[in-house]
């Protein structure tokens, strides 16, 4: 296997993982209470009643979708985008939550069971930003798309 065909599945390979995280992540906050995710999403004092109830209602779902999405590689580019501006988000809650010294007890990255310190989940999500460049620039060949199109254009 030659470089570009390794970096392709390997971009295709980082585009799954992210798909697989987000769809967790969005199926743990839809298992809990609505509350666990609504009481970290007030947590980082940004937002503060029907726009956090809001928040935690959709966010989950979001992250589902694009994740399955990602996984599959359906829509990969603006899929891949939306994806990189969720990511992006969430890095500027974290950001601004360290900088103003914002004793936050869980981040609501993965529900109210899992919760790493927000500079942990800060740096862990930098690695999905670039799990999700390389999947967005590189993962075509090993995507639905690809399929899709070599169907439709014969």
């Amino acid at each position: 296997m030659d470089f570009k065909n390794r970096r392709e599945l390997v971009s295709a390979i980082m585009r799954v993982v992210v798909g697989c995280i987000l769809i967790y992540s969005g199926f743990i906050k839809i298992s809990e209470p609505l509350e666990n995710f609504y009481n970290a999403i007030l947590g980082y004092k940004i937002v503060s009643g029907d726009l956090a109830l809001i928040s935690a209602q959709v966010v989950p779902w979001i992250e589902v979708y694009l994740g399955v999405l990602l996984v599959f590689g359906l829509f990969n580019k603006l899929v891949s985008i939306f994806s990189i501006l969720l990511f992006l988000g969430f890095e500027l809650l974290l950001a601004q939550a360290m900088i103003r010294g914002l004793e936050v007890e869980n981040c609501g990255c993965f529900g109210a069971t899992h919760s790493n310190p927000i500079g942990v989940e800060f740096t862990l999500n930098l690695v999905w930003l670039s799990f999700l460049f390389l999947g967005y620039k590189f993962s075509y060949r090993f995507s639905l798309d690809r399929l899709i199109e070599s169907k439709f254009s014969k």
